[in-house]
């Protein structure tokens, strides 16, 4: 099956980074730098498998505003959040049976929480990534 992750990710480095790292892993992976092209995205995907948004994504909307958006389409998306300082946020605005995973991390981090809520099982084995932000 066809593992599909939106990534929101406002810093153009790391999101690149991220993407990279997932797609390592075999996942498909469309990436975008704020929550308006988040939401835009998500409003004409017929099918995703996960979203993995950062919280703090500058001025106006945040990661949270994305996943509940996501949520509204898609009522059983896994999500994962990422953030350098929003972990106190997570459990009064994330949305139910989200991960959170604090900046900076190991991009197996990722693949373990994704790997988590999507199949529930342990992460496969990667033969290279790099590290994440």
């Amino acid at each position: 099956m066809r593992v599909e992750i939106l990534l929101v990710e406002d810093d153009f480095v790391l999101n690149l980074e991220f993407r990279e790292n997932l797609e390592l892993f075999g996942y498909v992976v469309e990436s975008v730098y704020c929550p308006e092209a988040a939401i835009e995205a998500l409003n004409r995907r017929q099918y995703l498998s996960a979203l993995l948004t950062d919280i703090d994504l500058g001025a106006g909307l945040d990661g949270f505003d994305v996943a509940s958006h996501a949520r509204a389409a898609y009522p059983d998306l896994p999500v994962v959040f990422i953030s350098g300082s929003k972990a106190a946020d997570h459990g009064a605005r994330g949305v139910a049976g989200s991960i959170f995973i604090a900046k900076p991390f190991h991009p197996h981090q990722i693949v373990a929480a994704l790997e988590q809520l999507i199949h529930g099982e342990a992460p496969r084995p990667a033969t290279t990534a790099s590290a994440g932000r």
